[in-house]
């Protein structure tokens, strides 16, 4: 019985290089996130590939110290393309608020 390949709802900000996930078979290591779960995709060969080993997520993540050396956990969903930023402080994801942009409430005088 083969398994399902499930397709991804959300994928991490920065890229698997960044987790110190493993790069692809060619040696490519500036992969993407794949479409599919546990898997990530090579620009070079045009596959999806499952990664030997996957970085960091392979232990414990110090989240904090992960912080500190410029590691973010913020996800994009792909549906919608919104912005979801971890918190280190409660360690569950947030919707990012949306600033409006514009000039909306601002009078402008014209000469």
């Amino acid at each position: 019985m083969s398994e399902e390949i499930k397709r991804r709802t959300w994928v991490y900000r920065q890229p698997p290089k960044v987790y110190e996930m493993a790069a692809c078979d060619c040696g490519n290591q500036d992969t993407q996130w794949s479409e599919f779960e546990d898997y990530l995709w090579c620009e070079q060969c045009r596959k999806d590939f499952i990664p030997a080993h996957n970085g960091i997520f392979d232990g414990p993540i110090p989240v904090h110290l992960a912080e500190m050396m410029g590691i973010r956990f913020d996800r994009v969903m792909i549906e919608t393309g919104e912005v979801e930023r971890f918190s280190t402080e409660t360690l569950t994801w947030e919707k990012e608020k949306r600033h409006e942009t514009g000039n909306t409430g601002h009078q402008t005088r014209e000469a």
